[in-house]
């Protein structure tokens, strides 16, 4: 009996030192990283006028873009589903990756029409700023050239 309440004593003890050391982390608040229009005023120094505008013009770009993508995302899941199938019918195959081909191209579509909006708000410098950034981004040091020919 007695050692049975050393060691619940001793568990309630160490419980409450694990506890006391990881409630603060937990409560503490963790910093969210910045919206895109939060880094984008701060990078290129936009107005409030520019970032008011660019908050509107991103709200209702992913609202557009959100639904493309649920899209593909369900295209793509019945893609899995028809390579999965022991007799897959190539027709379906293909019809399906046509359908997926076309979303990615209504996407990026979208994804340049909304460039193009951006762009109308920034003076000279900042648009040279900003594809700049874009450059950077879509050719970040092609991580893809790695590999030798033949593999994935």
């Amino acid at each position: 009996m007695r050692k049975k309440v050393v060691i619940i004593l001793v568990a309630v003890f160490a419980s409450g030192i694990l506890l006391g050391l990881y409630i603060p982390r937990l409560l503490k608040k963790e910093t969210l990283p910045p919206s895109p229009v939060d880094f984008i005023s701060s990078y290129l120094s936009l107005s409030k006028s520019q970032r008011k505008k660019m908050e509107s013009l991103d709200r209702s770009f992913y609202a557009r873009v959100e639904k493309m993508r649920t899209e593909l995302r369900q295209r793509r899941a019945e893609l899995s589903e028809l390579l999965g199938e022991s007799p897959s019918s190539e027709k379906e195959i293909t019809n399906k990756v046509s359908e997926i081909t076309s979303l990615q191209a209504e996407l990026q579509r979208e994804t340049i029409n909304h460039l193009v909006e951006i762009r109308s708000l920034l003076t000279p410098e900042q648009q040279a700023k900003f594809f700049s950034l874009i450059r950077k981004r879509l050719h970040p040091g092609r991580p893809w050239m790695r590999f030798k020919r033949g593999r994935f």
